[in-house]
C-alpha cells in the first residue's frame, strides 16, 4: 500500500503543477507503521476504546496565555516557518499545527477543512487516541496516520503528518503537524515535514546563540556601569584612608616620636589601601572580556593546584568531585579562573582552626554546569548574608569587600549566577551556574 522507502518526491502544488525539491531525503516508511502499532498497544494496555475516549481537552484562556508568554520568542520564530508551509499547500484544504512538547496547540492555521482544532487543544493519545501529533511526541519520531487509522472521528477522513522539533541537544521542544484530506495525503508530505523540522532545529540553534550573545553584551555593559560606580565608592574610601594616614603623620611630627603602635597603624592603613587598589585593578581588568571555549574542569584543576600549598600550610584538606565528562563553556578563562581563586581564598580564610575541609564539585546538566565550593569554616551570620555580594562589604578586618562583588559581576556577564548558603559556625557553600558552550 505504501512504499517501504522513498526519495523525496513531488510536493503539493497548484492545479496541473508538480514541484520538485532540490534535496534527497530517504525515510523508511516501516518506522511509521511501527510507531502506530506501538500506539495501538498503548491503547490496549490502558483499555482505551475509540468509543470510550475522553474527547478533546482544551486549556483555559488564562493557561494558554501564560504558556504563550513564556514561549513568546520561539512562537514568533516558528511563525515564519508556518507561513512558508502555508504557502506550499495554499491550493489545498489544510490544517497546520504547532504544539509544544506537552502536545498543547500554540499556533494553528486552517483553510477549507472541517476539523475541531483550536489553540490550547492537547494532542494526547489519552484524549483522542491515535493521532500523528500525539503519537509523534510519544514515540519521538516522525509519524503519519491515514484515515481509519485515527481513533478520533473528526480525523477518519483525513491524512495527518507530524514531526518532532529538537533543540541542539536533541531534546524535544515541540512538534509540527499538517492535516489534509485523505485524497491529498501524499506520503511525500512526510519528507517535506522532516526536511522542514531539520531546518527549524538548525535555525533555532543559531537564533538562540545570537540571543545569548546579545544578553552577554548587555550584561557586560551593566558590569562596566558597576565598575564605574565601584570606582566612585573606592575613590571615597581611598581619600578617607589617606586622610587617616595624614593625621597620624601630623601626630608623629608634633610628638617628634615614632612609637611602635602608631607605626603599626600607619602600616596597616597603607597595606589596606594597597589591597584595595590591587582589587580595583583586578576588577577593572575584565571590563572587556575575551570569550573562547574552554574546559571548566581543566580551569578548576589549575586553580586547585595553585591554591593547594596555601591550604596544606593551614592543615586544610581539599576534596574534589568533578564531573567525569569534559564540560566546555564559552567565556573569559582568566576571569573565570579569578572567580574560583577568590572563592577558594575566602574559604581558606574562613577556616579559623588548624584542620578543615573544602569541597569542590562540578555537575553538568542539559544546558548548564554547576560548580559548588563548600567549606566547614566559620560561616556567615544571617544579618550579613543580604550584603554578601555588595561592593566594599566585608566582615574581615583586612578585607576590601570587592572580591565577591567581582565574582557576581563576572558571572552575570557570562550569562551565569552565584548564590550562597551559610550557617554561622558550620560553613558556607557557594553555587555557580554557567551556560554550556560548544566544544571545538
Amino acid at each position: 500500500m505504501i512504499q517501504t522507502g522513498f526519495i523525496l518526491m513531488r510536493l503539493i502544488g497548484g492545479k496541473g503543477m508538480s514541484q520538485q525539491v532540490n534535496a534527497s531525503v530517504v525515510y523508511n516508511m516501516r518506522l511509521l507503521w511501527t510507531a502506530i502499532q506501538r500506539s495501538w498497544q498503548r491503547s490496549v494496555k490502558k483499555e482505551l476504546h475509540p468509543r470510550e475516549l475522553k474527547g478533546t481537552k482544551v486549556l483555559s484562556v488564562k493557561e494558554i496565555t501564560a504558556i504563550k508568554k513564556e514561549k513568546g520568542h520561539f512562537l514568533d520564530f516558528i511563525s515564519a516557518y508556518l507561513d512558508y508551509i502555508e504557502f506550499l499547500v495554499m491550493s489545498k484544504p489544510y490544517s497546520i499545527i504547532f504544539c509544544d512538547g506537552y502536545g498543547i496547540t500554540l499556533n494553528h492555521r486552517a483553510y477549507g477543512i472541517d476539523i475541531l482544532v483550536q489553540e490550547g487543544m492537547i494532542w494526547g493519545e489519552d484524549y483522542i487516541g491515535i493521532n500523528a501529533m500525539g503519537t509523534c511526541l510519544k514515540e519521538e519520531t516522525p509519524t503519519m496516520v491515514m484515515g481509519e487509522e485515527h481513533d478520533w472521528d473528526f480525523l477518519k477522513d483525513k491524512a495527518s503528518f507530524a514531526v518532532p522539533l529538537l533543540d541542539i541537544d536533541c531534546n524535544i521542544i515541540g512538534a509540527l503537524g499538517i492535516i489534509l484530506t485523505l485524497n491529498d495525503g501524499d506520503p511525500a508530505i512526510m519528507a517535506l515535514m522532516i526536511m522542514m523540522a531539520d531546518m527549524i532545529s538548525k535555525h533555532w540553534a543559531v537564533d538562540k546563540e545570537l540571543l545569548l550573545l546579545r544578553d552577554r553584551l548587555a550584561a557586560s555593559e551593566r558590569a562596566e556601569e558597576n565598575v564605574q560606580n565601584n570606582a566612585s565608592v573606592l575613590s571615597h574610601e581611598v581619600r578617607n584612608s589617606i586622610s587617616t594616614l595624614g593625621a597620624y603623620i601630623q601626630l608623629l611630627q608634633l610628638d617628634k616620636l615614632v612609637d611602635d603602635e602608631r607605626a603599626n597603624k600607619m602600616l596597616q592603613e597603607m597595606a589596606r589601601v594597597n589591597r584595595m587598589m590591587q582589587d580595583f585593578r583586578r576588577l577593572t581588568k575584565y571590563i572587556k572580556f575575551k570569550f573562547s571555549n574552554f574546559n571548566i574542569n581543566a580551569v578548576l584543576n589549575k586553580v586547585i593546584e595553585f591554591i593547594l600549598p596555601k591550604a596544606q600550610l593551614k592543615g586544610i584538606e581539599i576534596i574534589t568531585e568533578l564531573d567525569d565528562r569534559e564540560i566546555y563553556i564559552n567565556g573569559d578563562m582568566d576571569a573565570i579562573e579569578q572567580v574560583f581563586l577568590n572563592l577558594l581564598e575566602n574559604a581558606i580564610q574562613a577556616i579559623e582552626r588548624d584542620r578543615g575541609h573544602i569541597w569542590i564539585k562540578s555537575m553538568r546538566s542539559n544546558d548548564s554546569v554547576k560548580i559548588i565550593i563548600r567549606d566547614d569554616g566559620c560561616g556567615i551570620s544571617d544579618e550579613n548574608k543580604a550584603n554578601l555580594f555588595k561592593p566594599f562589604f566585608t566582615t574581615k578586618a583586612s578585607g576590601s569587600g570587592i572580591g565577591l562583588a567581582f565574582c557576581k559581576d563576572v558571572l552575570k556577564a557570562h550569562g551565569g549566577d552565584i548564590t550562597a548558603e551559610s550557617q554561622e559556625g558550620e560553613g558556607t557553600s557557594f553555587t555557580i551556574t554557567l551556560p554550556l558552550g560548544n566544544r571545538i
